[in-house]
């Protein structure tokens, strides 16, 4: 596992070296939801990114996640390398986003912490130059380190529809 996530973090870095920006872009988008049925408790998920294209089709920055299901809640923290990849339409592109974090799940007073690593794809709508509609579909590639043991999943793993898992967002760029 630390192989991997140095493997990473090194092209990620070796990525950002080596980039020449023809015009610096930062950007903030993010996800919120929020659910409540009768006799249940509240779920609600905070997604926050801030990024900083280092070329026209690259970008790095950081993300975080602060949630709650039931009795667990989560604090997620980490960096992210995304890579606009293709032009689908006008105002339409895909993008595929590795990214790195650190996981901290609090249920029932037991703390859990561990360390992921995922490869997803995505797609920006932009409205204009500066707002977009942004669409994470679920990771093709996850990996996840807790206590000693550690779980990879390849492919969208018990999901007969990857669209229904998917996050909606908005994006800013300045």
């Amino acid at each position: 596992m630390k192989k991997q996530v140095l493997l990473l973090a090194a092209i990620l870095g070796l990525a950002t070296l080596t980039a020449t920006a023809q015009k610096s872009t930062k950007f903030v988008t993010g996800t919120v939801s929020y659910t409540k049925a009768t006799d249940v408790k509240a779920t609600y998920s905070l997604n926050p990114t801030i990024g900083y294209y280092v070329t026209d089709k690259v970008s790095v920055g950081v993300l975080g996640e602060i949630g709650k299901d039931g009795d667990a809640k989560t604090t997620n923290v980490g960096v992210f390398g995304r890579c606009d990849f293709a032009k689908v339409a006008k105002n339409c592109d895909l993008f595929s986003q590795v990214d790195i974090t650190a996981n901290s799940s609090t249920i029932a007073d037991v703390k859990t912490t561990s360390t992921s690593a995922n490869l997803g794809l995505g797609a920006n709508y932009h409205f204009n130059k500066k707002w977009a509609l942004t669409m994470h579909v679920a990771d093709l590639i996850s990996y996840e380190s807790a206590d000693g043991n550690s779980t990879t999943t390849i492919g969208f793993s018990g999901l007969n529809n990857p669209f229904a898992t998917a996050k909606f967002g908005v994006a800013y760029k300045f």
